[in-house]
């Protein structure tokens, strides 16, 4: 089916260079072999059987206390203090002095656009109004602090299933992934991501209200809120399954948290609707948000073949900065679509199958409407691509060279970040 559809995409839409052909059917490839390993990693989640998921190291199985996550959380609002005089040296360095330490510190400031943002977002980074009598300034508080949170509710997520090792190992490797950086910016990717990292959190505990409740506050934060239904429905058909097959007594307690988790089910059509609500009030169409968060609609739409075809277009143009912007944006873009169908291919036994699903839905979701110019972005507000990359090394060597090699990238993602060579970046 899936060579079929591509087969037909490219009957009716003709890439202009031969190379977009090549590398679209590399990728189509790639994807239709990760959905077939997925199969069988589907089929025992729906058997109510996950053997895969033996969890490893930790001698005393500790639990993750409160100083431990604090520890974590500080650490983190430090190495991202460091970014600020980075900025400046980096900015000064490239085009001398061209304003203030705080003036250059307005390059993570300017991408907030009203017109496109969901609601949630703004509504709660502006609480910090109080502490900067400035929204633009609070937004970037909030920025701050929600990727914070966000990276210490991905180290507790991944300690359940595997060892601090790991949960170390996914940190790090998250924080030195070169569009991690962009989280400083005044967007609503870190909280995305918090929200994101708690429903699958809660889902690991069988919690499914609090987990649709989270599921629900993504949905008001990002249009990619709604990908989460798919992990989540597939959870619960298992938690029932394995139920049955256990011979859970029922009992009228049972029953009565069945109806609460059947209920919670409805929380991302709610918040669905909320958002189309919140659309027909400011923008007079209930569909403006999500069709701009989308990537546009119709011609607007950047779809595969049309974001290959200016790739290649950009990288045969002479003269200018053209070959800099090609591996700023189209370049860097592509290195994250392959890392996230190779990260598919290798989660089948390696992750639970809700979070394997998550990555299933989220690939064509970048192919298939106009996020593809957007991939690195959504990539990185996607867990499950980091907990598989980070699962899947076990020796130190390799951890230390996968390290310095991110370190590199993301050293020279941002200076080409502040040199304009990223198309903003954000």
């Amino acid at each position: 089916m899936l060579v079929i559809l591509y087969g037909l995409s490219l009957l009716q839409r003709p890439p202009v260079y031969i190379e977009t052909v090549a590398v679209s059917a590399v990728l189509v490839l790639l994807f239709g072999t990760g959905c077939v390993r997925l199969i069988p990693t589907l089929m025992s989640m729906l058997t109510g059987a996950e053997p895969h998921m033996k969890r490893e190291g930790d001698r005393t199985f500790r639990r993750c206390g409160t100083r431990e996550l604090m520890k974590l959380f500080l650490i983190v609002l430090a190495v991202r203090l460091l970014e600020f005089p980075l900025t400046y040296v980096v900015r000064y360095a490239l085009f001398g002095f061209t304003g203030t330490f705080f003036e250059v510190q307005r390059i993570w400031l300017d991408f907030y656009h009203p017109e496109t943002a969901f609601p949630l977002y703004g509504y709660l980074s502006n609480i910090f109004w109080i502490i900067t009598v400035n929204f633009n300034h609070a937004r970037f508080i909030g920025s701050y602090l929600f990727t914070a949170l966000s990276v210490v509710a991905l180290y507790y997520l991944v300690q359940l299933d595997f060892d601090r090792r790991v949960a170390r190992r996914t940190i790090r490797y998250f924080l030195l992934m070169p569009y991690a950086l962009t989280l400083m910016g005044t967007v609503p990717d870190g909280l995305f991501l918090l929200f994101s990292v708690l429903t699958l959190l809660f889902l690991r505990k069988n919690k499914f209200p609090l987990a649709n409740l989270f599921a629900f506050l993504a949905v008001l934060t990002h249009a990619l809120g709604v990908l989460l239904f798919f992990p989540i429905i597939a959870s619960y058909v298992s938690y029932l399954y394995g139920n049955t097959r256990n011979n859970r007594a029922v009992d009228k307690g049972y029953i009565a948290r069945q109806i609460l988790n059947t209920l919670s089910m409805l929380l991302i059509p709610i918040g669905i609707g909320l958002v189309m609500l919140y659309s027909r009030f400011y923008f007079g169409d209930g569909m403006w948000l999500y069709q701009f968060a989308l990537g546009g609609t119709g011609s607007d739409s950047v779809t595969l073949f049309k974001w290959l075809d200016a790739g290649f277009s950009l990288l045969r143009t002479v003269g200018g900065n053209s070959t800099a912007i090609y591996f700023g944006t189209h370049l860097a873009q592509l290195v994250y679509i392959l890392f996230a169908l190779l990260m598919l291919l290798f989660a089948g036994k390696t992750i639970p199958s809700s979070f394997t699903l998550l990555m299933a839905v989220t690939i064509p979701a970048i192919a298939l409407t106009g996020h593809v110019s957007d991939a690195a972005r959504v990539i990185t507000m996607t867990a499950p691509f980091v907990i598989t990359f980070a699962a899947r090394v076990k020796n130190r060597l390799v951890d230390a060279i996968i390290t310095l090699i991110l370190l590199a990238s993301w050293i020279a993602y941002f200076f080409a970040f502040i040199a304009g060579f990223t198309g903003g970046g954000l």
